[in-house]
């Protein structure tokens, strides 16, 4: 189902009609990596009476028509290109679908699109794709109604099932168990990742977020292991629903159900080679606005383009900063003899695109700043731990006490442990070239130096020099004091250029 009506640049507004919850969101900006610019939802409960009257209660119906009543004066307000109700699970299983659909079609002024299982599992695939472009594993999608299984590919999705069994009709007696259960065993048996979408799931992240201390307070891109889940679960079985409903971010009608969450996931490890779990921040919402993108766009890579949106109105040298990474890439790392993935050439220039976030702030604030901005913004299509790294990047980029590693490592220590050994030492080399660029004032007169330079005598009189196989107890570093303290030289073979 494709409208193909999505612009790289536009707004559109998506009301999400579950079984539980009526939400909407308002999306603007890129549409490949849109800002949210608004986000609210209340329960409705139109599934909680289905499983045994077929019907959707006169009650929820009304709680479904004032929650869409009061979105449209939100969407009416904020005027966006386009909007659109997505009914789920609930609506397309009630008897009376029709005349409910007919009611919300009277008050809301968009499309109202009744999703089939199949496209709702679609959308929810499509919706990790958007998130996680490298995605590669098993989609379970759980909501109110329905669970909808997927597989998933960076360049495939086979393998779509939906269920009609949810939270509010989740039973040990229920006769869909069975087909679940085959559906697992026999087509997602050997899948080593599981991607969880849906309340009760989160609800679950948020648990062990709160449990095991972590510094990142979002959900996106989480991963837990087969062993953290069992923890987790033997965690949650010696406390209350009073313990729980102190935990942030978990509503009373979430923690309710988080049994239901738990048994479905015991069910998939039990069944199947699942080594961990990871959580997208998209689903179907996000997964309908990425159908409706070109081909060309969706291609596009989501965190590239957040970065470069919050380097427009944030950074001042957005030229500077694009030939910084040219100059990287072309001169400095063959210079050292370095060779490096593709994702690790990303990693590097996304870190460049936003180097020089924080400039305006005090010299003393100047890099934790930017360190903590990088870390608590909503990225997409990225790994915690590149988050980190290019977060780290920037915080070397700025900190004045670039040549104490051990300091500033014992400083970030709460997020460092994110990366590797191997990482944090390419973080810090990169990091330490950054801090080096930026802190050259011809440069910046002439930024046309970095890359016209064609004499690698220049690399290899003011960068750190290569590692010597022969002999590894020399630090790639090693040349730091005559990289940050021999200016005069340096200022010389600028001239030069």
């Amino acid at each position: 189902m494709q409208y193909n009506m999505l612009n790289k640049k536009d707004s559109i507004a998506v009301i999400d009609i579950g079984s539980n919850s009526v939400r909407l969101c308002v999306f603007r900006g890129n549409m490949r990596s849109p800002d949210v610019l608004y986000n609210k939802k209340f329960f409705c409960g139109l599934g909680e009476y289905l499983p045994k009257t077929k019907l959707i209660s006169k009650e929820a119906e009304k709680k479904c028509i004032n929650s869409i009543i009061f979105f449209n004066s939100i969407i009416e307000e904020i005027k966006p290109n386009h909007s659109v109700a997505l009914c789920t699970a609930a609506i397309r299983n009630a008897s009376n679908k029709k005349q409910i659909t007919n009611k919300i079609q009277k008050v809301f002024k968009g499309k109202v699109l009744t999703l089939s299982g199949r496209q709702e599992a679609s959308y929810a695939t499509l919706g990790v794709r958007s998130a996680i472009p490298r995605a590669n594993g098993t989609i379970i999608d759980m909501g109110g109604g329905s669970l909808e299984l997927a597989q998933i590919t960076p360049h495939k999705i086979k393998n779509i099932s939906s269920f009609p069994l949810g939270i509010l009709n989740f039973t040990k007696e229920h006769k869909e168990h069975k087909k679940i259960n085959k559906e697992i065993n026999s087509k997602h048996k050997n899948q080593k990742i599981f991607y969880l979408i849906g309340g009760a799931f989160r609800t679950i992240a948020r648990c062990y977020i709160y449990f095991n201390k972590l510094p990142f307070n979002e959900i996106h891109n989480l991963s837990i292991s087969r062993k953290n889940f069992y923890e987790l679960k033997s965690e949650l079985q010696k406390i209350g629903i009073d313990d729980l409903q102190k935990i942030p971010k978990i509503s009373v009608d979430r923690i309710k159900h988080i049994h239901i969450a738990i048994e479905v996931l015991d069910k998939v490890l039990k069944l199947s080679n699942c080594e961990q779990f990871i959580y997208p921040r998209y689903g179907i919402r996000e997964g309908f606005i990425y159908e409706n993108l070109p081909k060309k766009q969706r291609l596009l890579d989501p965190t590239e383009i957040s970065l470069e949106l919050i380097a427009k109105s944030r950074c001042r040298f957005l030229i500077f900063n694009k030939k910084t990474f040219a100059w990287i890439k072309n001169v400095y790392l063959k210079f050292i003899n370095l060779k490096m993935s593709p994702n690790q050439l990303r990693v590097i220039k996304l870190s460049c695109i936003i180097s020089d976030l924080g400039w305006e702030q005090t010299a003393k604030i100047r890099a934790s700043y930017a360190f903590n901005l990088i870390l608590n913004s909503p990225l997409v299509g990225i790994e915690q731990s590149e988050k980190v790294f290019i977060a780290y990047l920037v915080y070397l980029r700025h900190t004045k006490n670039i040549l104490d590693q051990r300091v500033i490592e014992k400083e970030l220590s709460t997020y460092l442990f994110y990366l590797s050994s191997d990482e944090k030492k390419l973080a810090y080399q990169i990091g330490c070239v950054l801090n080096f660029l930026y802190t050259r004032p011809s440069i910046f007169i002439s930024p046309d130096n970095i890359l016209s330079y064609p004499n690698i005598a220049f690399a290899s009189s003011v960068l750190p020099a290569p590692i010597n196989p022969k002999k590894p107890n020399i630090s790639p570093l090693c040349n730091l004091n005559e990289m940050f303290f021999n200016f005069v030289l340096v200022d010389k073979l600028l001239t030069l250029i």
